[in-house]
């Protein structure tokens, strides 16, 4: 490193780490505002509590209207079954679109990458009306059934610079020992996209963890509640109308941050993975 790096250098680590810090405080706040009391939480707005109260984690298990287990249930089998539709449909479709040299790929890709720009906003409507008509209102259906059919195209985007990675001689050697293209898919480009595919869960587990619009539209059942929906329930404990509405956001925080852990531990696992995987889809173009 010469001298006059070494003042660049310095000033974009000091930057990095005053950013990151900055980034950070939301979840200090969220911390420490778990361990506040009512009035503190309500009250004029200060970082460090008087007293760390740990009482709000209990009082969040004791809430009568408030399940964590139910609603991490629940939570829990939308995103398996998002994350199994996704995965299958997405990577057959990423397959297809590097193996098969038809007419017009390229602008078929093209056009297909500009759905991404259509906000989700814009079908919420219609698919309401449609999924209202065929009885699935207040099931998991309309929250899990577009997966099944290909329609994240982030992801298709995401598998198929993935596969991009990959050799192609892999595909040739398997070819010349006659496999089928889909036992090429299932047994050599599955194994190998693994990175790819924890990518893929870890997106849709906290996505699925946020997402609070879908399950609002469709669900109305508290028993099928998600996680989401479940922290939002807190925040409407003293709900008294529009003129005496406070969120106790001591219960808010604690509840969140219970329902942090099981992303946390996801990413723990996960990140070596992931990590692997947003560096190999841009190997390629």
């Amino acid at each position: 490193m010469t001298k006059k790096s070494r003042p660049v250098t310095l000033f974009l680590y000091i930057s990095l780490i005053g950013l990151s810090i900055t980034l950070l405080l939301p979840l200090l706040s969220l911390i420490l505002t778990s361990f506040k009391t009512f009035d503190e939480s309500v009250g004029v707005y200060r970082w460090i509590p008087k007293q760390f109260n740990f009482k709000n984690y209990r009082d969040v298990f004791a809430l009568e209207n408030f399940h964590y287990w139910t609603y991490l249930r629940n939570t829990l089998t939308i995103f398996v079954f998002k994350a199994i539709g996704t995965i299958l449909t997405c990577t057959l479709t990423a397959y297809g679109l590097i193996r098969f040299d038809v007419k017009y790929r390229k602008i078929l890709f093209t056009v297909l990458l500009s759905v991404i720009l259509l906000p989700g906003e814009l079908l919420a409507i219609p698919m309401y009306q449609i999924y209202l008509s065929v009885g699935w209102f207040d099931t998991y259906y309309p929250l899990v059934t577009a997966c099944f059919f290909a329609t994240d195209v982030f992801m298709i985007f995401m598998f198929r610079q993935f596969f991009m990675s990959i050799p192609k001689e892999l595909f040739e050697a398997a070819e010349t020992d006659g496999a089928s293209e889909f036992k090429i898919y299932w047994k050599i480009l599955m194994p190998l996209s693994r990175p790819a595919i924890m990518t893929c869960l870890i997106l849709y587990f906290t996505g699925t963890y946020n997402d609070l619009y879908g399950p609002l539209l469709y669900i109305s059942t508290p028993t099928k509640w998600t996680m989401a929906q479940g922290i939002k329930s807190i925040e409407d404990i003293f709900n008294l109308g529009p003129r005496d509405y406070i969120v106790p956001w001591n219960l808010v925080s604690a509840a969140t941050l219970l329902s942090l852990i099981p992303v946390l531990i996801l990413f723990a696992f996960a990140q070596r993975q992931f990590m692997d995987s947003m560096a190999r889809t841009g190997i390629k173009g």
